[in-house]
């Protein structure tokens, strides 16, 4: 009996022994992330706004173009970053040359390019879209036109959007020509 009772004990310390020897590993919890909840449900809802933000944008530049470049201040209502400083550098030339115009843009051909839910605002909406500048002159100080006549009237354009939580909208930050060709 006192072999089975070295043994137990001896079972019994090895056993510890084992136990000892095997690191603890702790679990570890990730910090907890602020949660982000896109501004969009899905591609549809974020082309909708898309089309809705591009149509604000083309409508307030014709304005100011119309007026001359008089008033560039509302170019912040519907553009951002480095699209509105270009954009009302631009402004400030036209009203610096006398120049206005008449007519408006219009756009279609819509396309998602891209819809990034998680992107924290930045290039969050891309679409191609063909903008339609042939209703629309260039008039001078003496009300004769100033545009090329090899200007471009319709033609396929990327364009960028970023979301502004603020006013919880999509502002033009990007707007490229995409293709020459006339859509």
């Amino acid at each position: 009996m006192k072999h089975r009772f070295l043994g137990l004990v001896s079972a019994v310390a090895v056993a510890v022994l084992l136990v000892g020897c095997v690191p603890k590993t702790e679990v570890v919890s990730p910090a907890p992330q602020p949660s982000v909840t896109p501004p969009f449900a899905s591609d549809e809802e974020a082309l909708a706004a898309a089309v809705e933000a591009y149509a604000r944008y083309l409508k307030v530049t014709d304005e100011i173009l119309q007026g001359g470049g008089k008033d560039p201040s509302l170019a912040s209502t519907v553009m951002t970053g480095e699209l509105l400083d270009a954009n009302l550098e631009s402004f400030d030339n036209f009203k610096a040359q006398g120049l206005h115009t008449i007519g408006e843009s219009s756009f279609d051909q819509v396309t998602l390019q891209q819809f990034d839910a998680f992107s924290l605002g930045t290039a969050i909406v891309v679409i191609y879209v063909c903008t339609d500048v042939s209703a629309t002159d260039v008039l001078n100080s003496e009300g004769q036109s100033v545009v090329a006549p090899d200007r471009l009237d319709r033609g396929t354009y990327l364009v960028t959007f970023d979301f502004d939580n603020e006013v919880g909208a999509l502002l033009v930050a990007h707007d490229e020509l995409w293709s020459e060709e006339p859509c």
